[in-house]
């Protein structure tokens, strides 16, 4: 019997080697879309577990169960089910707030919190980018659906497109949309994790985009006002999903966090 308050049929992503680093992915996005090139850097010396969250990736859509408290509990249960008691967390926008609550509904497990462009509560920013986003897929304009995400890019990654680059991107985020994007999209829209974040007590870093163009950069900066000795990290000109330069020097600072906390 499939527990209530648990993905069903969840899709697991466990690799690597060494001690745990647990994945929170993203609305719209997938452990691997997300986080593919924090998976190749440190699976040398980490085993990275993530859960793909219901309509991404092989997990089958399932909208009533988009709930944060639900996610949490599943990658908790996933993290624990891959071997390991005790865990730090690296969430990205959505997958912030799954974090953070899985920080308070499971102390005992959760040893650290590495959150990335995230919120505490949705901004006007983003609402207005979920509603359009919704707008749109629910018209069935995949590609025009794929153009608008693509148009939230950071300005110094839109100044470099020609028009043949900004196809490409197009196609490829149109190759890695997931069937549940715009359900995970409203429930981005919906979050409120201000209360958890007061009660949160182990090292936390919080990672700003200083261009991000779908969470305001002050609402993330304003997580980590909310986190009791948060240590904030910002990267001037990224945008809500970074550059492989950008993240290169994201998993470099990941590295330093998880090595100065001994996590």
């Amino acid at each position: 019997m499939t527990h209530p308050h648990l993905v069903a049929d969840p899709d697991i992503i466990a690799t690597g080697t060494g001690a745990p680093l647990v994945l929170a992915h993203g609305a719209g996005g997938s452990v691997g879309a997300n986080f593919g090139q924090v998976i190749e850097a440190l699976s040398d010396t980490r085993t990275l577990v993530g859960l793909n969250y219901p309509g991404s990736g092989a997990t089958p859509e399932a909208p009533n169960t988009l709930d944060v408290n639900v996610l949490a509990d599943s990658l908790v249960r996933a993290a624990v089910d891959a071997g390991f008691e005790k865990f730090p967390l690296l969430g990205l926008s959505l997958g912030t707030a799954v974090a953070v609550t899985a920080a308070v509904r499971h102390p005992d497990r959760v040893t650290g919190l590495l959150l990335t462009v995230g919120f505490a509560q949705p901004d006007q920013q983003l609402r207005l980018v979920v509603d359009t986003w919704t707008a749109l897929a629910a018209r069935d304009d995949r590609r025009a659906l794929a153009g608008y995400l693509v148009s939230l890019s950071s300005p110094a990654v839109l100044g470099e497109f020609d028009r043949q680059a900004a196809d490409t991107a197009i196609a490829a985020t149109l190759e890695n949309y997931p069937a549940g994007g715009a359900d995970q999209a409203r429930l981005a829209a919906s979050v409120d994790t201000v209360a958890a974040c007061h009660q949160i007590g182990i090292p936390t870093v919080v990672f700003v985009g200083g261009q991000d163009r779908i969470v305001l950069p002050q609402t993330t900066r304003q997580l980590a006002e909310a986190i009791p000795g948060a240590t904030l990290i910002e990267y001037a000109t990224a945008g809500h999903i970074f550059t492989p330069p950008e993240a290169s020097v994201w998993i470099d600072d990941i590295r330093e966090f998880l090595r100065d906390h001994e996590l």
